[in-house]
């Protein structure tokens, strides 16, 4: 992965924070930035997109055939709707 630099400028406190929570987690600041930029806006890789599928793949949930959970759906619009 390359890397761009960028420059930023933080209040005193905000970045006393930053400091404090880089040594709490073992991350540099740049990390923690990073993260967070990735995390807020939403901003992944299709790598990980596809990790992320898989893992739902993976989840051993209860699942019926689309039919009946698509009547049982629209049965439950129809519920609230007229609740």
């Amino acid at each position: 992965m390359t890397l761009k630099k960028t420059t930023l400028l933080f209040e005193e406190q905000t970045y006393k924070r930053l400091q404090e929570k880089s040594k709490a987690e073992k991350l540099s600041i740049g990390e923690l930035v990073r993260e967070a930029v990735t995390n807020y806006y939403g901003i992944k890789s299709n790598k990980e997109k596809m990790e992320a599928l898989e893992k739902l793949g993976r989840m051993n949930m209860p699942v019926s055939d689309y039919g009946k959970m698509e009547k049982d759906i629209i049965r439950g619009l129809v519920d609230d709707k007229y609740s």
